[in-house]
């Protein structure tokens, strides 16, 4: 089983891989939602990987990466 934490907020939604020792981050900004991915603790090296309209949107994405490392 993955060793996985996730955290969801108003306007962010955190979710670590410890076991790929890597992080994706959704924020929201304005009427938009910026997904970002990189590795845990080196928040100076996430690259964008897409822009979302509603926090659903950014939660299926946040699915869909989780999906690909299995």
């Amino acid at each position: 089983m993955a060793n996985i934490e996730l955290d969801l907020d108003d306007d962010v939604i955190l979710v670590e891989d410890h076991d790929q020792q890597q992080q994706l981050l959704a924020t929201k900004s304005g009427n938009t939602w910026r997904v970002l991915e990189g590795p845990i603790n080196k928040s100076n090296q996430l690259a964008n990987r897409t822009t979302v309209n509603t926090p659903t949107q950014a939660l299926v994405e946040t699915l869909r990466w989780l999906a690909e490392d299995e």
